[in-house]
């Protein structure tokens, strides 16, 4: 009777425990799904990861705060011609008859001065807000620009990674074959020793590529101003570029921002050589009017002793040849054919830059036939190949590594349309065409 009734107490704590543990697992799997849940990745095409860029980027809320302060400029470049305005009072006793003598004021005046050079002001306001427009549209390109880049070189050096990845998972297999044929006594030390060696230096590119990732990684997450801790997916591929037969620049206008911020400086240079002459040439009206009540006690009542005054001036050392002001007319000439030559310049430099991207594309595609041909070859070896294993005329050393050499052809397609992706960014960057024109939106 006591042995069955230690059996039964010990079946109970037996169960009792293994519920435990159960509701215990059930929590612990609970707790993990939930915090997989809240930990899942961001995942980002490049148009997200555009967006989140244009809206975070710190150079662009750089420019877009000095934009602002154009536009103020901009909006209150007539506060020249504001009129001046003071209020004053004052009250005065000498010394001889302290207690008797007094004097005593009360002043308000209004004065305003007007030159030519009121209109050269605002329309240089008006042109620094135009030229800063054009600033903030280039950091916003430049930005823009950088994140595609980045998106597609992270996509390829992913690829790499898996690359890497293979080629240990090859060397390590390599390995374990070649010790246990040593230990059959099928081959020598010597292989062993050659398999293990190219199994561990392996493992350092795989490392060296990983780390490559993960700094491009933490850059690519700085320029879309988001926390480093976050985990992103990047939704993309570069197969789109492998399929692209051409590309075509026929009928697009080129749009260089830098040739227009190059034009605007003109625009400002010709405004300031304007402005020299009406300094060096241009009246100058000054008005003014002053109201002064004043109060004796010699007087009866008050006396105002304030008025109006107007008076015009004209500058005449302009007309001196040698004199600062001629000297600055001269260097605003200067400015203005300096800028008039760096405007032809990069005109023909920009059309040097254009046809030369547009031959680095069509060499590019070439390029990516190839090397899609060579795919084709690598994967017919490798096809054979497990074929000629299956039958047992191929060993498994053999097999890997013709699947090695198949994901190194893949690798090399991929890099090639990683090159044409940015050559593709770099043309539609010079004509200064929205990104994804030339590559139909990727």
């Amino acid at each position: 009777m006591k042995n069955r009734r230690a059996l039964f107490c010990a079946a109970l704590a037996i169960t009792l425990s293994f519920g435990t543990a159960q509701a215990q697992d059930a929590a612990q799997a609970q707790a993990a799904q939930n915090a997989g849940a809240s930990a899942q990745p961001l995942s980002l095409s490049i148009q997200d990861a555009v967006d989140l860029a244009l809206k975070n980027n710190v150079q662009i809320k750089q420019s877009q705060i000095q934009l602002d302060a154009a536009k103020r400029s901009k909006k209150n470049s007539w506060n020249s011609a504001s009129p001046s305005i003071t209020a004053s009072g004052g009250l005065s006793k000498t010394n001889k008859n302290f207690a008797e003598n007094y004097s005593a004021y009360v002043q308000g005046s209004v004065s305003v001065t007007l030159s030519t050079n009121l209109y050269t002001d605002i329309k240089n306001a008006a042109l620094k807000y135009q030229a800063g427009q054009i600033s903030y549209e280039a950091a916003c390109r430049s930005v823009e620009m950088s994140v595609r880049n980045a998106f597609y070189n992270l996509l390829y050096q992913a690829d790499n990674i898996n690359l890497q990845k293979t080629n240990a998972e090859t060397a390590r297999q390599t390995y374990e074959t070649n010790r246990r044929k040593y230990g059959q006594g099928a081959i020598s030390q010597l292989d062993v020793l050659s398999s293990q060696v190219n199994y561990e230096t392996q493992l350092p590119a795989l490392q060296s590529a990983q780390i490559s990732y993960d700094n491009d990684l933490a850059a690519f997450k700085q320029t879309l101003g988001i926390e480093q801790d976050a985990q992103i997916e990047l939704v993309g591929s570069l197969d789109a570029f492998s399929d692209l037969q051409g590309i075509s620049v026929e009928g697009i206008e080129a749009r260089s921002l830098e040739l227009l911020a190059l034009e605007k400086n003109l625009e400002i240079a010709r405004n300031s050589l304007l402005d020299k002459r009406f300094s060096a040439y241009g009246p100058t009206l000054n008005a003014g009017w002053n109201y002064k009540p004043t109060w004796t006690n010699t007087s009866d009542g008050m006396n105002d002793t304030g008025g109006l005054s107007l008076s015009v001036t004209l500058p005449l050392d302009g007309f001196l040849p040698w004199s600062k002001k001629a000297d600055n007319i001269s260097a605003a000439k200067d400015t203005i054919a300096n800028y008039e030559l760096q405007i032809a310049d990069k005109k023909t430099s920009l059309a040097v830059s254009a046809q030369s991207g547009v031959k680095k594309i069509e060499q590019s595609i070439s390029a990516i036939q190839t090397l899609k041909a060579s795919v084709g070859l690598a994967e017919q070896s490798y096809r054979m190949t497990q074929e000629a294993y299956n039958r047992g005329s191929r060993n498994w050393t053999e097999l890997l590594n013709a699947r090695t050499s198949l994901e190194k052809a893949r690798l090399n397609l991929k890099q090639q349309a990683y090159n044409l992706a940015s050559s593709i960014l770099n043309l539609e960057n010079t004509l200064g065409v929205p990104f994804g024109t030339l590559a139909g939106g990727n």
